[in-house]
């Protein structure tokens, strides 16, 4: 009737449970941030992997652009029936009139650096792009000089829409000067990479005169231009499908209504509930005052034009822009010309690939050299530095020229002279275009206010415009006078310029500063507390 129980002591502690206990908590915890961590790799990675896509996606935009600019110049040499090999004077002029044709047309940046920050980078770009393939077939079907030049122009327009758009993009992506300063060092190698479209278009043109295509023998150019648009389409639709859009998206939401707080969960947070009859303000509820998100502080072009700073610096690019578009339109006049003339004593034939050849050196070298100078010395010391290389190197050159033409020395060494010469001149150009960009990206207020602050930069393509006045004066004046007065006044009015735009550059500001170059008005203000004021205490 009465029964047995058995009591079984265990062997194991309870303290050794309460570890065990401990150890799997641990264990358990240790599981969920490896979960976790791994979940935040994978989406850093895949975020990297994004931005790298949306990168290379901005650069192709400079490269489609590249590729237009220099095929539709190549186009000067088929429709000048007197240029062979080497450009005469007639030709060359045509040719700076069309070069100067486009870059009066990029003026119209402006107008798309204003709409980049309405409509979006992305929206203006591929606008751009549409654009700049129905520039390439059309610019296959001119004949004349006079249809030449107004779609040259036309062709600048549009092409100002993929230039400020990707400048704008670049700036939305690019966090910290040293990683804006390498990213942006890539675009004159970009360029150079583009401007291998005339070589392109020339062998395409040469395959098809050994077919008889009767439209092709009533426009000679119409291959070439449509491999350009080729090209420029298929860019246009892999930006269609893979770029993104970089400008900041307005903020829809606004802050909650404090009576419309959830009563449940501020006494589970232990929040005081609403009272109308408290007149006493937290310092949450000064900040969040306002029911609706102020709109973002978009300046207009007038507000940048009236800026010190911003002029300045655009003072400073557009001498810069007109000495070295001057040199590059004359330097098919003063390359083949003798060194004691004044010239560089070049074999025209060599010119087109020495050129070639120039630009790839200086590209490498800025891509390489720059980033890391910019680092050591700064910013605007080394543009305001490289700004006093123009004129000693404008007055070296033509001394150097006519110490090489001597009796004594060989003329290779007159030539290894002026190719030595056209590379520093090219590196430094560069260079300082670079450094002009990164200015004018570091004066931009705000990412709303970017599109129109490259706009105003490209002001300084009338400048580059107004180079073609400097080229059609030496062409009249070197069948009047010598050619070595010509060549000599010519050198001293690109040291004149240069030296200029360095006395120009000694103002130039790093960055635009509130209130003397832009309003407080146009600008939205944060709220900002100071932990140390009484006023702030009180509350």
């Amino acid at each position: 009737m009465f029964g047995f129980h058995k009591r079984h002591r265990s062997l194991i502690s309870i303290k050794e449970l309460e570890k065990e206990d401990q150890l799997g908590e641990l264990h358990s915890r240790e599981a969920e941030a490896d979960v976790d961590a791994f979940d935040d790799e994978e989406i850093e990675s895949s975020d990297t992997h994004r931005q790298t896509r949306n990168l290379t996606m901005i650069y192709l935009l400079f490269l489609a652009e590249a590729i237009m600019a220099s095929s539709l110049s190549a186009q000067v040499a088929i429709l000048a029936s007197t240029a062979t090999g080497c450009f005469d004077t007639d030709a060359s002029f045509l040719r700076s009139i069309s070069e100067c044709a486009y870059f009066a047309g990029s003026s119209a940046g402006v107008i798309w650096g204003w709409s980049a920050d309405r409509v979006g980078r992305r929206t203006v770009a591929l606008l751009g792009l549409v654009g700049m393939a129905v520039c390439c077939v059309s610019m296959g079907f001119a004949r004349g000089f006079v249809a030449f030049a107004v779609l040259r122009f036309t062709a600048g327009v549009i092409g100002s829409a993929v230039t400020v758009a990707g400048m704008a993009m670049l700036a939305d992506v690019t966090r910290g000067s040293k990683v804006r300063a390498q990213v942006v060092a890539r675009l004159p190698m970009i360029a150079f990479c583009g401007s291998l479209g005339p070589l392109a278009a020339n062998s395409i043109r040469r395959l098809s005169e050994r077919r008889v295509f009767e439209i092709l023998e009533q426009y000679p150019g119409l291959s070439g231009q449509l491999a350009c648009a080729s090209l420029v389409g298929i860019i246009a639709l892999a930006e269609a499908l893979l770029l993104e859009e970089t400008l900041p998206a307005e903020p829809s939401c606004t802050f909650p209504h404090e009576e419309a707080r959830d009563c449940e969960k501020a006494t589970f947070l232990g929040q005081s509930l609403p009272n109308e009859s408290d007149e006493s303000l937290t310092l949450m509820e000064v900040l969040n005052e306002k029911v609706e998100t102020p709109p973002p502080s978009r300046l207009t072009t007038s507000q940048l034009l009236t800026a010190p700073s911003i002029l300045v610096l655009l003072a400073s690019y557009a001498m810069l822009s007109l000495h070295s578009t001057t040199f590059d339109i004359l330097l098919p006049h003063i390359s083949h010309t003798k060194s004691r003339d004044g010239g560089l004593g070049l074999p025209c034939s060599w010119l087109s690939t020495i050129k070639l050849i120039i630009a790839f050196c200086a590209a490498a070298r800025i891509l390489k050299f720059v980033p890391r100078v910019i680092e050591r010395v700064g910013l605007l010391k080394l543009y305001r530095r490289m700004t006093w290389a123009f004129p000693i190197l404008y007055t070296i050159v033509p001394l150097a020229g006519l110490a090489a033409s001597s009796d004594r020395v060989a003329p290779a060494v007159a030539a290894v002279v002026s190719v030595l010469a056209m590379l520093v001149k090219a590196t430094l150009a560069g260079a300082a275009k670079v450094l002009i960009l990164l200015l004018i990206l570091s004066a931009a207020p705000d990412a709303e206010s970017t599109g129109t602050t490259i706009g105003v930069l490209s002001i300084a393509e009338l400048f580059k415009a107004s180079a073609v006045g400097v080229s059609g004066i030496s062409y009249y004046l070197s069948s009047v006078y010598s050619m070595q007065v010509v060549n000599g006044s010519l050198w001293a009015a690109l040291a004149v310029a240069a030296l200029a735009g360095a006395m120009v550059t000694r103002k130039v500001k790093e960055t635009p500063r509130v209130g003397t170059d832009i309003p407080e008005a146009c600008l939205v203000w944060q709220g900002m507390f100071d932990s140390e004021s009484e006023r702030e205490e009180s509350l």
